[in-house]
């Protein structure tokens, strides 16, 4: 039986750090949570691809909404205030119904 994940499976690389970086590196190393100096480089990778796509993202997000013709905007207003009002009346509802009970 397997019990390896493709988060297991590692490969190992070779990254030349300046000399303050590596200082902080293993100053952050004196804390319970961090056991290895790989652990908090990939840490930091996985959070700075995170950041990456979150930035794409909104940029994309960005893009689409600049894109719009004034009747598609306004159309998108349209939607917001139904959609306001739909989820305002159903939190009335859902109050009324706790305080029924």
């Amino acid at each position: 039986m397997r019990t390896d994940t493709p988060r297991s499976r590692k490969a190992k690389i070779t990254v030349t750090l300046s000399n303050d970086l590596v200082h902080q590196i293993d100053k952050l190393l004196e804390s319970p949570e961090a056991s290895s100096r790989s652990q908090l480089v990939e840490e930091a990778v996985r959070r700075w691809l995170r950041d990456q796509a979150q930035k794409e993202l909104e940029r994309q997000t960005e893009e689409y909404y600049l894109s719009l013709s004034k009747a598609e905007h306004n159309e998108d207003r349209q939607w917001s205030k139904i959609t306001a009002r739909s989820a305002k009346r159903l939190w009335n509802n859902r109050s009324i119904l706790r305080k029924g009970t």
